[in-house]
């Protein structure tokens, strides 16, 4: 038994070492703030097509209110109050754009989803990239598809919450359900990423294992911005209206952190077993 654990150890700390030295070498932190730069140029974009596909049917359509719930659960805790309603606003005035706006909204989207594959890539250490015709067909799919798996998500979770309110007796059970479907959402979220992003043959069971520890990862940024948020109060005292946005500008680029760590985990991964 002892040997086993030793041989675990050994194990564990040797990918440990390979995906730090993976981590130092692609300079991930200077990637998160990037994508951090490039998610706030292109947060009204994205929430522009979401609500825009949402509105196809009435069935998707009644399901916006849910979607900016569930988007101010995940937002860091203290700011999403103050940064929720500004995306709100901006995108519905988006409505009153030229054509020539959309398109440059639109783009400024892809840019978003090109500046994460090519971090992704560099990350895996891929030098061929996908044909210009692959990426936007992946990153049309990603904009058309993904409104429609949260809603389908979001109908998962109304349920649920509506029978925790319906039956008090269920309570505790419910509550650990939906803290589960949170580290779901996000481990789906990751292993679509991992399996899908990089232009390489990735092993479904690494990019499953990378999954896991980044949406873990995810959910434990979330409870500890979620015991900040107590301090918010003495915070905003300091800062004024402004104090929302440092706490979720760092929230949302140790998150792009946490993303890139666990695609780094899976580059690696990939790498020993090939």
């Amino acid at each position: 038994m002892p040997e086993r654990l030793t041989y675990l150890y050994l194990i564990f700390k040797r990918y440990g070492n390979l995906t730090i030295t993976r981590f130092k070498h692609s300079n991930l932190s200077q990637r998160a703030a990037q994508l951090t730069l490039s998610s706030l140029l292109a947060a009204v974009p994205i929430i522009t097509i979401i609500l825009g596909i949402l509105s196809f049917t009435p069935t998707l359509e009644a399901m916006q209110t849910q979607l900016f719930q569930l988007i101010e659960q995940h937002l860091a805790p203290g700011s999403s109050d103050e940064v929720l309603p500004y995306l709100i606003k901006f995108s519905t005035q988006t409505k009153n754009l030229p054509i020539a706006g959309v398109i440059a909204l639109f783009l400024t989207a892809l840019l978003l989803l090109n500046s994460f594959e090519s971090s992704v890539q560099a990350i895996w250490e891929i030098k061929i990239r996908r044909k210009i015709r692959e990426r936007l067909l992946t990153y049309w799919a990603i904009l058309t598809l993904g409104p429609i798996l949260f809603a389908t998500s979001l109908s998962l979770y109304g349920t649920l919450i509506s029978m925790q309110i319906q039956n008090t007796d269920t309570h505790l059970w419910l509550n650990n359900l939906l803290e589960l479907g949170t580290i779901t959402l996000y481990f789906l979220m990751l292993l679509t990423l991992n399996f899908l992003t990089p232009n390489a043959d990735v092993s479904l069971k690494w990019a499953a294992i990378s999954a896991l520890a980044g949406s873990l990862g995810l959910y434990i940024l979330n409870t500890l911005f979620g015991s900040f948020a107590q301090f918010f109060t003495s915070y905003q005292i300091v800062y004024g209206a402004f104090a929302a946005i440092p706490i979720f500008l760092v929230w949302l680029q140790t998150s792009w952190l946490i993303v890139l760590a666990s695609i780094c985990l899976c580059a690696t991964l990939h790498n020993i077993k090939t």
